[in-house]
């Protein structure tokens, strides 16, 4: 097997032939601290059972060295058909550790529809109270980006709209469909959404100060992101969104709000190499 990589804005591509042929692909992410994330690992069937899913992973971790990056890192859906193999390829005895990842949901249209339907007496309610209101990524002023750009720092960085780490999130930045939460005109929250393969809705960042957060305000973002996505053109069929499975208020908001209507969802492991 031959293995080749190239890379452009931010993300790299690990392509592996076998006898001329198209065998394995890998979608790497690297971000502002040197983290090498491995975003999709897939062998093409003719193929499997080979072990060109390890040689793979071996060259990959050779060549985040050479790269002199710090972590390697993969996330795996756990009780999935996938999940035995992938923790064979990073086992603990190949100095790989484990922690938990992302708790992952995805909904189709339907799902869609019934959240932004579950949704509307809340959202009703809360807007009209007058202190809160929503604007797309779209229609800031400049001002608001200024705004934007001041409070991002205040926040972690995953959730920072022009982190490094969004600027290489597969896919492209939905404007329309991203939004804004304003408290009494000053912004307060945001919801990044970034289209996927033309037709899945990826939530990419979705915060909120941390005086707001527990309170479910944060869902009046979701609403209005579903509410434009599924009158977008061209359709979009589902929407993803994940979030960390310590974090107990969006736990909370998920299982109480969303998951219940959601086509699936599962948890994820993450595993990371770190190099000398």
């Amino acid at each position: 097997p031959a293995v080749e990589m190239v890379a452009a804005q931010g993300l790299y591509a690990a392509a592996m032939n076998f006898a001329g042929l198209p065998a394995a692909l890998a979608v790497l992410q690297r971000n502002e601290r040197s983290v090498l994330t491995i975003e999709s690992l897939a062998v093409n069937a003719l193929f499997r059972q080979l072990g060109l899913a390890r040689q793979l992973l071996h060259w990959l971790m050779a060549e985040a060295e050479r790269l002199e990056c710090s972590r390697l890192m993969v996330s795996y859906p756990l009780n999935h058909a996938s999940t035995a193999a992938m923790q064979r390829l990073t086992n603990a005895a190949l100095r790989w550790q484990h922690s938990p990842g992302l708790r992952l949901v995805h909904s189709d249209r339907t799902a869609c529809l019934s959240v932004v339907k579950r949704l509307t007496p809340l959202t009703n309610r809360w807007l009209g109270r007058g202190r809160w209101s929503l604007l797309s990524w779209q229609a800031l002023d400049a001002s608001q980006l200024l705004e934007v750009e001041m409070l991002q720092q205040e926040a972690p960085l995953w959730a920072r709209p022009e982190s490094i780490e969004c600027q290489g999130a597969v896919g492209q930045r939905d404007e329309a469909i991203s939004q804004v939460l304003l408290d009494h005109g000053a912004v307060a929250g945001w919801l990044i959404a970034h289209r996927v393969g033309g037709s899945v809705f990826r939530v990419t960042q979705w915060w909120v100060t941390p005086q707001l957060q527990g309170s479910g305000i944060a869902l009046l973002l979701m609403y209005q992101a579903l509410s434009v996505a599924l009158k977008a053109i061209p359709l979009y069929s589902c929407v993803c969104y994940g979030f960390a499975s310590d974090n107990q208020s969006m736990s909370l908001m998920f299982s109480r709000f969303l998951e219940p209507l959601a086509s699936r969802s599962y948890a994820s492991q993450r595993a990371t190499i770190t190099f000398q």
